[in-house]
């Protein structure tokens, strides 16, 4: 009996626990491997892969093509007056290329377990020895690294077709802004996440607050033509002073419509939504596991 004892205390795995070195090493490694996990289930359909890719580009058209219609050329006075520049192609661009990365706050991080259903690995992926946050990071990165493509496509297919020009001195300053954006986004969407914890058909909720961002983001329009009180609300988007401070580094004569420290605001942004994100999401996993909600998946 004591043999038998000991060969099972000699069997024992000591897992870290806290805030270690070991622990961060794990949990960016179940990053990492929640991100190829996306990588492989995008290769094994590879038609819908490309469709993927090509989407944005069929989506980004009609904005171009009713303002070119609309305003009758490639210039509008009237956008010129209210922001500075005329250039109805470079204008919205610089706007529509965060549409997708919306999509990543909603839908990788926001509906990553609802996703996770669909591909039947929910329960494997939900009692893994890993934060289910740190899964939902994963799935992330792979969405940010797709949509980078994504942007890159659209960037030739503009290129080609209309031209396009940008302030090349602005790129490095833009990138900043980009990387500040994008931490918000990740905040923001963890907080949209708790409701796939919470909601058997969260995606209507992920459609309304989508539908929302898009409106109150200016992607094709300033944001002096919406109400003072839109205008007011879509300070607490991250989308929003990202794509002001995007279009006063990339547009030539570009006059912000809201005169405010862009990088401060994306860094309080990025701050309060990280960590409101990440407060809530583990207080809902908590609660989903002492429940057994997980059964509802």
């Amino acid at each position: 009996m004591g043999d038998s004892k000991s060969e099972c205390r000699l069997r024992e795995v000591q897992c870290p626990y806290g805030f270690n070195w070991s622990n961060l090493k794990a949990e960016l490694r179940a990053v990492w491997d929640c991100n190829v996990k996306g990588w492989k289930l995008d290769f094994a359909y590879p038609i819908n892969f490309v469709r993927k890719l090509l989407y944005p580009v069929v989506f980004m058209l009609p904005y171009f093509l009713y303002g070119l219609v609309l305003v009758g050329g490639r210039y509008s006075e009237n956008l010129q007056m209210l922001v500075g520049t005329g250039d109805v192609v470079g204008f919205i661009f610089t706007g529509y290329i965060l549409m997708g990365f919306i999509g990543t706050a909603l839908l990788a991080i926001g509906s990553n377990m609802r996703n996770e259903q669909w591909f039947g690995t929910v329960s494997g992926v939900y009692v893994m020895p890993a934060s289910r946050l740190g899964q939902v990071l994963g799935m992330a990165l792979h969405s940010t690294i797709q949509n980078c493509f994504c942007t890159l496509i659209q960037f030739l297919f503009v290129y080609t077709f209309f031209g396009l020009v940008l302030n090349i001195e602005g790129i490095l300053p833009a990138l900043g802004i980009f990387a500040l954006m994008m931490f918000a986004l990740y905040g923001f969407g963890i907080v949209v996440s708790v409701l796939s914890l919470l909601l058997k058909e969260g995606w209507v909720v992920y459609e309304i607050i989508y539908s929302l961002m898009a409106v109150l983001s200016p992607v094709a329009y300033p944001l002096t033509v919406l109400p003072t009180l839109a205008q007011q609300a879509s300070s607490v988007f991250p989308t929003v002073p990202a794509m002001i401070g995007l279009r006063t580094f990339l547009l030539v004569d570009y006059r912000p419509e809201v005169v405010s420290n862009v990088f401060l605001h994306l860094l309080a942004l990025a701050a309060l939504w990280i960590l409101f994100g990440v407060l809530l999401f583990n207080l809902m996993d908590r609660y989903v596991r002492k429940r057994g909600l997980l059964e509802k998946f």
